[in-house]
């Protein structure tokens, strides 16, 4: 299977909603300008470096570097398997 952006983004909503729930972790990835439906899905197909990139920003805006130290390593693993770059706050 190919790791795409589609899977690392869906990696950090997973993540987040165990740390800050289900409530901020929609209000966040609504903010970054994605969509995921009640159990955390993206609906969204085809996005990238720049969506990844919102939604990790958008998450250490609002809630500090422990919400992104929380899926850091799974993601920093996922990634490498794809060869698939990495915003700073990640990497």
């Amino acid at each position: 299977m190919e790791v795409t952006y589609n899977d690392l983004l869906q990696l950090i909503i997973q993540r987040e909603m165990g740390i800050l729930g289900p409530e901020k972790t929609h209000e966040t990835v609504k903010q970054a300008g994605l969509n995921i439906d009640n159990d955390g899905n993206l609906l969204d197909e085809n996005l990238g470096f720049s969506e990844l990139e919102k939604l990790i920003e958008a998450f250490h805006t609002n809630y500090g570097p422990v919400t992104v130290m929380g899926c850091k390593i799974a993601v920093l693993r996922l990634a490498r398997q794809g060869n698939l770059e990495l915003p700073k706050l990640l990497s």
